[in-house]
């Protein structure tokens, strides 16, 4: 009997280490893919989608703002880039995150001709779906750079391959302290797309 109990002990330990291996394997294969992302450099003058995140009324959340302060220094430096930022509005917002993001860009001195607003989307899939109707509507530059958190960038860049848009990133930085949990958040969501 102590034998039988040694041996599903020693079986269950060894599982228990062979499912732990596989899920460190994973997550580093993730992080892997998110790293490479974020690094993809912009081309010249793509088109900005920026991708819609919380608002309090008429302010962006701590990571809306800093995925806008990223799309202002890109198109700060590249005076030519055309800008649509993307994003409905919740049930809990007071306008449509599209239009808090312009309101943001326009008061740190971007024209307001150089940005568009999308402001139907309730998904990263719908920011960028919606995003191209713009773009091949206004006949914009179809090459696009998605500006989102560096964690989102792999996601965002699958969803963009679905839709068979040519992209790449302008990462904004998470403060460290939003990182582990919107980090965690995200491996759940890249393991979903995977999936489908």
């Amino acid at each position: 009997m102590e034998t039988l109990i040694f041996g599903l002990t020693v079986t269950a330990i060894g599982i228990a280490i062979v499912f732990a291996g596989l899920v460190i394997l994973l997550v580093g294969i993730e992080t892997g893919c998110m790293i490479h992302a974020a690094n993809k450099a912009p081309a010249e003058d793509a088109t900005l989608v920026v991708l819609g995140c919380r608002t309090y009324g008429d302010r962006p959340s701590i990571m809306l703002a800093s995925r806008l302060d990223a799309a202002y220094e890109y198109l700060t430096e590249h005076p030519d880039a055309i800008c649509i930022v993307s994003g409905g509005q919740g049930p809990d917002e007071s306008m449509p995150e599209a239009e808090c993001m312009y309101l943001y860009l326009t008061e740190k001195g971007i024209a307001s001709e150089r940005i568009y607003q999308e402001n139907r989307s309730t998904s990263t899939r719908e920011n960028l779906l919606f995003s191209q109707e713009i773009i091949e509507a206004e006949g914009l530059n179809p090459e696009i750079a998605i500006v989102t958190n560096e964690y989102h960038e792999y996601r965002a860049g699958m969803v963009a391959d679905a839709l068979e848009m040519e992209y790449s990133a302008v990462p904004a930085r998470t403060p460290l302290w939003l990182f582990p949990t919107y980090y965690i958040r995200e491996l759940y969501g890249i393991i979903y797309e995977w999936v489908l």
